[in-house]
């Protein structure tokens, strides 16, 4: 039977990703990036998920291992403005800094006016020559690199979904902020 997926089947979808992932791609991409674990966080109003934010070790070939990377945020667009964004990136930040990172990078597309701006606003600062052409949609985009070596702090609204090495695992962290719905 196939159907359509629900909101129900979110953490099915999430596990077999990762272990699909895993599997299919060991022997081809070293076994040091296929362990690597990322975390990801959720900004939660109420019961309702209103963001999201990715993070681990950086991807970027130049970057060594000193790097993390923010790999994806988004976050609801009734929520834009009122600090979830901002609170998903101070707890992605300390959790890399927890783990050694001293720098946290990220990609963003070039034309991306509001998200360039909100990365500068959050002490991200562009990360100059490192730019790269991807497809999408068969147009040609520039994605570029900002770069943040500051230590951010406080409290934040978050639950986290960890991957694990076969499964996925979930913690609590305090709530403290909301978008005010």
């Amino acid at each position: 039977m196939i159907r359509s997926a629900t909101p129900v089947d979110a953490r099915a979808i999430a596990t077999i990703h990762v272990e699909a992932w895993r599997a299919a791609y060991r022997g081809i991409v070293p076994d040091e990036y296929l362990a690597a674990d990322t975390s990801t966080w959720v900004a939660q109003e109420s019961d309702a998920a209103v963001g999201w934010i990715s993070a681990g070790p950086s991807r970027d070939t130049d970057a060594g291992t000193s790097a993390g990377e923010i790999w994806a945020i988004y976050v609801a667009p009734g929520c834009w403005g009122k600090g979830v964004g901002r609170s998903l990136c101070v707890q992605a930040e300390q959790h890399l800094r927890t783990e050694g990172f001293i720098a946290v990078t990220l990609w963003v597309l070039k034309d991306n006016e509001r998200a360039v701006k909100f990365y500068q606003s959050n002490g991200f600062i562009l990360d100059i020559g490192a730019i790269k052409e991807i497809e999408r949609g068969g147009r040609t985009l520039s994605e570029v690199r900002f770069q943040h070596r500051a230590v951010h702090s406080g409290e934040v609204q978050v639950r986290a979904v960890i991957g694990a090495q076969t499964d996925i695992v979930e913690r609590v962290i305090v709530i403290t902020r909301a978008c005010g719905r």
